[in-house]
């Protein structure tokens, strides 16, 4: 037991205290160990083959395979939202007690005057404001250019060769520049942008433009 909770601190240090699918803050006792390849495939416990990650995606990927996994990513958009925790059960205070014979006597609070409902309107606007929120600004891609470098050649290296899943550089990138997210792109737009950055872009995947033809 010691020994899952110094492997989970440990990724969970490589991987800036996040979830590894969903990039959010994720504390050691909410973090959960994932095997890209599941041991059911005959995946190991090594460094290469494990990541942290919320309790509820490790729970929803289940023994997934790499490619199931890596599909899930490419469709959300290089980001996968956490699933919502099940609601804990509560028990009222009313059911513990146990039931009463019902009385006559008048409650003194029967004579007081009934709350009013919350007007519509007002519920209204409240709504109108939540929506009216705008998202994180975009980064200009002279912000990017020098950190899409670095995520290019980190996510090139995992193919051994001068080309990088697209999906791969979006995460690498992510490690890199704070509250990026590509959805604020969406993917059509993030692989022009790449392209505008000096690669080049063929369906999934991005290559130096020096590197092919």
């Amino acid at each position: 037991m010691q020994s899952d909770m110094a492997n989970i601190a440990k990724l969970l240090m490589l991987q800036g205290g996040k979830c590894f699918y969903c990039g959010n803050k994720l504390s050691l006792e909410d973090a959960t160990i994932d095997h890209v390849l599941a041991k059911t495939l005959g995946g190991d416990n090594s460094e290469a083959n494990t990541v942290a990650c919320c309790h509820s995606i490790n729970h929803a990927f289940g023994n997934a395979t790499p490619k199931e996994k890596l599909t899930a990513i490419i469709n959300a958009g290089g980001r996968i939202d956490c699933p919502p925790k099940p609601p804990k059960k509560t028990v009222s205070v009313a059911a513990k007690l146990p039931a009463q014979e019902p009385t006559l006597v008048e409650s003194p609070l029967a004579s007081q005057p009934k709350p009013q409902p919350v007007k519509k309107a007002a519920a209204k606007s409240v709504q109108t404001k939540q929506i009216k929120q705008k998202p994180a600004p975009e980064k200009k891609p002279s912000e990017l250019r020098k950190p899409l470098q670095e995520a290019f050649k980190e996510a090139a290296a995992i193919y051994g060769g001068e080309k990088a899943l697209l999906t791969i550089v979006s995460i690498e990138l992510r490690k890199k520049v704070p509250n990026f997210v590509v959805k604020h792109y969406g993917e059509k737009t993030f692989a022009k942008l790449v392209t505008v950055l000096g690669y080049r872009v063929d369906k999934d995947w991005c290559y130096q433009k020096s590197s092919r033809a």
